[in-house]
Parts: structure tokens; sequence; C-alpha cells
């Protein structure tokens, strides 16, 4: 019988999917009533930690860098065996040689300058948060909702990335102590959350949660936007993604005052005014938001990718004007969208009754998105190249399948931390996001390096569509740190 309930024991445990997390050892200074007892004992267990002497763990000792060395080795699968080491610190009887190489040949902790390790040394928060960044190559990065961390920090970009993978989270003041020693139990909080999905932090992107089928604020749905756009496997401006929504739903609004999904007369769900359900989950797009974005950036993408649909100059995605043709088709080639008037010959871009993708490319000049015009009307084009009429059932076709421009307009969202950009001349580098922050100001062209990920306008229900990007500029012989506006991005 007692052999049965073990059997069923395990068995349960199995299924359920905690049997990584039994207690193997009971240590004396670690009870279940611990915040991270779940993550210790699964470290322990996994043989990535262990405690000291017969029954202690120490949880609150402070981690060496040999420590952490040996331990994310360990996690990693890396070779752990006594070696020689290019440090003059660590010789192969140092339990943490093997590790030490291995993590420093991988690229996840690094020595000094001095040709020292420093395998003693205590390690910081924002240490570690580096350490797990690199070890399992973490790219996503969100906002820090941290007060002590600037820019200027060297795990800036790290504790995004691990804030995004639900690895890192913060004290109740606000404060992340990026240079607070970080303790056993707090790395194995750390170190298991990188490991083991069902021990991470909950993150909802830019921190909307679908499920309160509420809108966000107006810099929320600029994040979901940017990053639903950003996270496509197929690039595509967020820009564009930003101005069709605009058009579709002037308010970006997902939800009615009721708190019904916002449905048109034409049956066009959500902030993307989706109409099209075929294959999609009808009741995500009403009640999904982020569902809903993400079904109107693959119709652009499909669209884009339509070999019946004309292409504009290299038909390269990163070009605004290159998806003149997928944003038409978003509302239809019909009639009403021809590039043209059959009858006048001139250009159908009439603010209010004009083609529906030229209302978008308007909208990208609106809200701040670009700093100046794009270059569609330097498209190659007249009015012969758009058949349309009742022997086409109103449905336009495309005798010319290719079209040249004079000029093309880059995204400016679709930077990435430690690309070189210039801002044009007389732009503002803000000390904070937002548009009423104090600001340096520029009289030229300005390189300026991106240090993290964008973020978004601190005024929350601010009109602004553009993004923020971190950045470092020399300004006047002095190296300066501030937000640069992506509309003031000139490459």
């Amino acid at each position: 019988m007692r052999k049965l309930m073990v059997i069923l024991l395990s068995m349960i445990l199995a299924f359920t999917g905690f049997s990584t997390y039994v207690q193997a050892q009971v240590f004396s200074d670690v009870n279940s009533g611990d915040r991270f007892y779940e993550h210790m004992n699964y470290l322990f267990n996994e043989g990535i930690i262990q405690g000291y002497g017969q029954d202690r763990f120490e949880p609150d000792q402070h981690v060496t860098r040999g420590q952490a060395a040996l331990m994310i080795a360990r996690a990693l699968g890396l070779e752990t065996r006594n070696r020689e080491t290019q440090f003059t610190d660590v010789s192969s009887q140092n339990v943490a040689s093997g590790a030490v190489h291995s993590a420093t040949v991988a690229g996840i902790i690094q020595g000094y300058g001095d040709g020292t390790f420093g395998p003693e040394k205590p390690v910081t928060r924002g240490d570690m948060a580096i350490f797990l960044a690199r070890a399992f190559k973490l790219t996503k990065e969100e906002a820090l909702p941290f007060t002590d961390v600037p820019m200027t920090s060297s795990a800036y970009a790290s504790i995004r990335k691990a804030i995004a993978f639900g690895i890192v989270e913060g004290y109740s003041d606000n404060t992340f102590k990026p240079n607070e020693y970080v303790t056993r139990k707090q790395f194995s909080a750390f170190l298991a959350r990188a490991l083991h999905d069902n021990l991470r932090i909950p993150v909802f992107a830019c921190g909307y949660n679908p499920a309160t089928h509420k809108n966000p604020d107006r810099q929320t749905v600029n994040c979901l936007i940017t990053k639903l756009a950003r996270q496509s496997e197929f690039p595509i401006p967020p820009e564009i993604v930003k101005a069709v929504a605009t058009v579709e739903n002037g308010k970006w609004q997902q939800f009615k005052s009721d708190g019904q999904p916002n449905i048109s007369g034409d049956g066009g769900i959500g902030l993307m005014q989706i109409t099209n359900t075929a294959g999609y989950d009808v009741e995500r797009l009403k009640y999904d938001l982020p569902y809903n974005i993400q079904t109107g950036i693959e119709f652009l993408i499909n669209n884009f990718k339509r070999s019946d649909l004309p292409k504009v100059g290299d038909h390269n995605p990163e070009n605004l004007e290159s998806w003149y043709f997928a944003v038409m088709a978003y509302n239809g080639i019909k009639a009403v969208n021809s590039p043209f008037v059959r009858e006048t010959g001139k250009r159908n871009d009439d603010g209010v009754e004009g083609a529906y993708q030229e209302k978008v490319y308007q909208a990208l000049t609106t809200n701040g998105l670009l700093g100046k015009r794009t270059h569609i009307h330097s498209i190659q084009m007249s009015k012969d190249d758009f058949i349309y009429g009742q022997e086409t059932n109103n449905t336009i076709q495309f005798p010319t399948k290719s079209f040249q421009l004079t000029e093309t307009t880059s995204s400016k969202e679709l930077f990435k931390t430690e690309d070189d950009v210039v801002a044009s001349p007389g732009a503002r580098l803000r000390m904070k996001p937002n548009t009423q922050s104090d600001y340096i100001q520029t009289n030229a062209a300005v390189p300026m390096k991106i240090l993290g990920a964008s973020v978004y306008d601190e005024r929350v229900n601010s009109p602004n569509q553009f993004v923020w990007y971190p950045v470092e500029a020399m300004i006047g012989g002095k190296k300066e740190y501030g937000y640069i506006a992506s509309s003031n991005i000139m490459n």
C-alpha cells in the first residue's frame, strides 16, 4: 500500500508540473513560508546551488562573482571542471575555475582590465541582471518602473530585459537598488525564474492586462502598437500601424464607454476595425486588444506580400512609402481608393473624401509621428496605371506592377540599442521623455547612440504618437544623456 501511495504521489507531481519543486533537503534556516522557498529548492534539487554543512542554506549571504559563474555555468550545462584560466587570481585549484573560464568564453561574465577576475567580490543586483541577460540571450525590453536606474547605468538595458522576461522585480518604494549586493535567496529567485516558466513573474506587454477589458491610456496603446509591430518576424514600421489605427479609430479605443467592444456599422471590430474575421478568434478580436492589434498587423503584412499589388521602389519594408498599396488593400482595392480621380486625373488625396491610403499617409504627419511629410507624391504613377469601372465591378486592376519614386522615408521606430543615429538640427535633447521637460538645444545635426529600447511619453494621455529613445550624445564638447523623439531622427 505504501509503495502504491508513493507511485501515485509521483504521478501527481509529474502531471502537475511541480515535481521540480519537491524539497530534497530540509535546511534549518529556510522554511516553507519564506518568500523564495520554491526558487531555492528548485535550484538545490537541480544541483545548481548547494547548501553549507549539513543543513544550512545561508539565504542572506552575498553571492560572489566566482559563485555566480559556477551557478550560471551549471544552469546552462557549461563545463565546470577545474582548469587553468586567463586570470591571475583564479588558479586551477579554485573550485570555480572551470566555470569562470566557460562563463568568460561565453561572454557572460568579464574580467577586469588588470587581468583579474575578482572571484571573491560580491555581485550587485545590477551585475546579476547583466549576467542573466547575457546568459539567456535576452532581447526584449520593458519600460523601467524604478526611480534609481538612470540610463547611464551599465545595467540599464539588462534590467529592462530582465523585467520583460519576468526575472526581476524591485522594492515597494519603486526602486531596484542596482548597487546593492545580491543575496543567495535573491540570486535563487532570479536564476530560477530564468530557467523555469512557472516561476516567472507574470509580465504584461506595456503593463496592460487584456483581461481587464478596459481601454488603456493613450501612451499604453502607443506602446502596444510599437512593441507588437517591432516583434513581428516580418519588419513593419510601427508608424504605418499607428497611422492606420488613427484613420480606423481616431480615439484609439478598443471598447465603448459601457465596456462593450467597439464595433462599427460595417462590422469592423475594435481598435484596428477588423472586418475579415475568417480564421481568427472573433471573441478575442472583440475583447483582447493586443490580439486585435496583432491581427491588423498580420493583414498589413499579408497585403505587403501580395503578388497582385504593385511594388513601390525597391519594396523595402522599412521604408514607409513601400506600404502604399498594402495600406490601400487594408481598406479595399476599390474605385474609391484609386490614387487618381479618373474623370479629372487629379490626385485623390482630399482629406475627407480622398483615397483611404492617402488619409493614412496624411496621418503620418499628425501627432508628431514624423518630422516631415513622406514622399508618396514622388511615386511616378498616373491615372492610366489604375483600371476600374463597371467592367471590373469597381475593383482596381493594376496593369503596372512596379513604380519608382525619387526619395524614400525610413522608419524612425525600428532602431535598436547601440544603433547610431543623427538628430535633426534644432532637435531638443529632453531630460525626461515628455515635451514639457527640461532640454538641451541642438543647433546642428548631432550624432547620438541609442542606449536602450524606446520608451513612451510620461504624460500618459499625451496625443503624441512618436517614441522616445534614451541616448548619449556629444553636445558642445560634453557628453550628454537624455531622450530624443523618434520624429527628430534624420537617418
